[in-house]
């Protein structure tokens, strides 16, 4: 198998939405929403100012990449919602998301009309990560989450492969077996997810068709795409600028919320706010609970996540170093503690974290999951936490950007079949 995110409807989608975001017309609407911005209460926050326009540069990058593959006759599967920046298909791609971009995940996007039919095509490698395929309502201009009507995961699916890890799964108004995704009239977004608890696994392809093609289809004009763009910029940033005011009941500092059950039952998680001097660091000890993937991550106060390629922004279940009983001790600080599972701030002594539990075996324990949060001078050095020396950590990080540099490569994963 050769990369599956390196596919001819992935370039054209990126060209066309770098086109969208140069444009005259959609910079002048940016702008509009920046001067909005600035009234922002996070713009009072040092690290809130700082991150501004990166932040406001990954939802318009974001929208415009929903909107150029937003055709709903001739869906296309395109990965978005990632934001690290990538260098491929002979351009540079600034990076795009909305809410807590999880570097692990693979989001790729397929519009389609509730009253159309359609078929999926998944081929998983031997290896898979977990996946998921959601499907949910739009909300009008996209802003807002999606409401879910229907989910399959990794679990639900691979008894029904063939010889090739080949299933197809089917959507539409009519209802049907155990591979299909019933849909309810309007506009909807279907999500396939692939969630690595270990960078070297290589996401599944996806492909899409629709069934029944409208007989007077003509293609969207550039202009018109545009327009689009242009009349829900509005609304799509002021959803995502204040996301991170609701978000789990904007807690106190340096506290987790939560486990909560995902829609659709695909999985849990539990999000706070830290808030650390230069001198602290927040411990956090989570219980996998024998979950396929756990993941944790922070990000600045507009939720948008930090470039984990060189930088120890995130931690997933093959990333780190358990515990004697088990459990996984992550110490948040802006400098080296010295623990084995240093979450690197990237400068921001304010944020968010967030940790991820999929293919969750049933009944979770979930006073278990959350075993502690507590706040720490630099160099406390408590027991029974793993540590590692500087050699160590200079090995962590660059086995961490190989893994990270096969995302972007013609042919993808070292292991692919």
């Amino acid at each position: 198998m050769s990369n599956p995110l390196y596919t001819a409807d992935q370039e054209a989608a990126e060209i066309l939405a770098l086109r969208l975001i140069e444009r005259a017309d959609v910079r002048a609407a940016r702008e509009a929403a920046r001067r909005e911005m600035r009234g922002d209460p996070a713009v009072a926050l040092p690290d809130g100012a700082l991150s501004l326009d990166h932040a406001l540069d990954q939802w318009v990058l974001a929208l415009a990449m929903r909107e150029a593959n937003g055709d709903t006759a001739a869906p296309r599967v395109v990965w978005n919602v990632s934001n690290p920046p990538r260098h491929w298909f002979g351009h540079s791609y600034g990076g795009a998301a909305v809410a807590v971009d999880n570097p692990d995940n693979f989001n790729r996007e397929i519009p389609i009309d509730g009253a159309g039919s359609y078929a999926i095509g998944i081929r998983f490698s031997a290896d898979p990560p977990q996946f998921s395929v959601v499907i949910e309502m739009e909300p009008e201009h996209h802003a807002g989450l999606g409401r879910n009507i229907g989910a399959l995961t990794l679990q639900q699916l691979l008894p029904h492969c063939d010889a090739d890890r080949r299933v197809t799964v089917t959507v539409g108004p009519d209802a049907g077996g155990p591979l299909h995704l019933q849909t309810k009239p309007g506009r909807i977004q279907i999500y396939t997810r692939d969630s690595q608890a270990d960078w070297n696994q290589l996401p599944a392809e996806v492909s899409v068709r629709r069934l029944d093609p409208p007989a007077d289809w003509q293609p969207r004009s550039e202009d018109q795409i545009a327009a689009t763009v242009m009349t829900d910029m509005p609304a799509w940033i002021r959803f995502w600028r204040g996301f991170k005011d609701d978000f789990l009941g904007f807690p106190e500092p340096n506290r987790l919320v939560g486990p909560n059950g995902r829609d659709g039952n695909w999985g849990y998680l539990a999000g706070g706010r830290f808030a650390i001097a230069d001198d602290e660091a927040v411990l956090v000890t989570l219980d996998p609970v024998g979950s396929y993937y756990t993941g944790f991550q922070i990000t600045d106060p507009w939720t948008i996540a930090p470039d984990p390629m060189y930088r120890l922004a995130s931690l997933n279940k093959a990333q780190v170093t358990p515990n004697a009983d088990g459990t996984v001790t992550y110490a948040i600080a802006l400098a080296d503690p010295g623990v084995a599972n240093w979450i690197d701030t990237c400068g921001l002594h304010e944020g968010w974290m967030l940790a991820r539990w999929q293919g969750v075996p049933a009944g979770p324990p979930l006073d278990r999951m959350i075993r502690e949060v507590r706040l720490v001078k630099l160099g406390a050095n408590p027991a029974g936490i793993p540590r590692i020396d500087l050699e160590g950590r200079c090995m962590q990080i660059a086995g961490r950007a190989r893994a990270f540099a096969q995302r972007t490569s013609v042919r993808g994963w070292h292991d692919a079949a």
